[in-house]
């Protein structure tokens, strides 16, 4: 057994999700397990000392919210993330109260969970410090690995592909301004067939956006006919 390997506990009842999920966490290089059932939750726990436990809020007729807690007194310094298809905010609550350290609506990214994982786990061991795929701007910390976002409150945004390209860049030149013929190459490389001054356009805009709805700290700047500033609000 590789112990340098994250250990992932995943239980979920739906066996096609449940053997996808770990299925790619194995791929991104994780040692995971997975039960379709609550039985045996207790046992597999002792005797593979996972570092995250993923849980799913309703396992047949099982509460996995009422589980979690249990599982929680037992083992108080286990992560345990929710994965669920109940979006509702009560339940939500009921999951974090009962010990989770974050809740994930489905269906869902292996990335954006992945992100989770990582997270919490390093918590966990006690390395505060951030990885080299953790870069901190602002109030956030973009995840060049999962590429995605954390927030102040430990949530996460995931970002699509071009968000994510156009960020990356602003973010490696953070107060500088970036010319849109380098936010073109880094998007398109060269596919200059591909350039499109609206996409950029509605590109920038969505970033713009996601990044003032999100308290991120952080503002995309216009440099008319220079290009484009990220830079973190005053």
């Amino acid at each position: 057994m590789d112990t340098t390997k994250i250990k992932v506990l995943l239980v979920d009842d739906d066996v096609l999700l449940g053997s996808t999920v770990v299925a790619e966490l194995i791929k991104r290089g994780y040692e995971a397990t997975y039960l379709s059932a609550t039985y045996g939750v207790e046992d597999a726990i002792k005797q593979l000392s996972p570092d995250v436990l993923v849980f799913d809020v309703e396992i047949g007729k099982e509460n996995g919210i009422k589980m979690a807690e249990e599982v929680f007194k037992g083992h108080p310094a286990l992560p345990i993330i929710f994965i669920s298809s109940h979006h509702e905010d009560e339940t939500k609550e009921a999951g974090l109260m009962a010990g989770g350290v974050a809740y994930i609506d489905k269906p869902f990214s292996v990335k954006l969970l992945s992100a989770h994982i990582d997270r919490f786990t390093r918590m966990r061991k006690l390395t505060p410090e951030a990885p080299e795929h953790i870069i901190s701007v602002g109030k956030t910390q973009l995840d060049t690995r999962n590429r995605t976002l954390i927030l102040i409150d430990d949530s996460m945004v995931d970002l699509r592909p071009m968000e994510y390209v156009i960020l990356k860049k602003l973010t490696d030149h953070l107060n500088e301004i970036v010319s849109r013929e380098d936010i073109y190459y880094a998007i398109w490389k060269k596919d200059t067939a591909y350039y499109n001054e609206q996409s950029l356009n509605n590109y920038i805009r969505r970033v713009r956006v996601m990044l003032e709805n999100n308290d991120t700290g952080l503002e995309v700047s216009l440099h008319r006919s220079l290009g484009y500033k990220l830079r973190e609000k005053e």
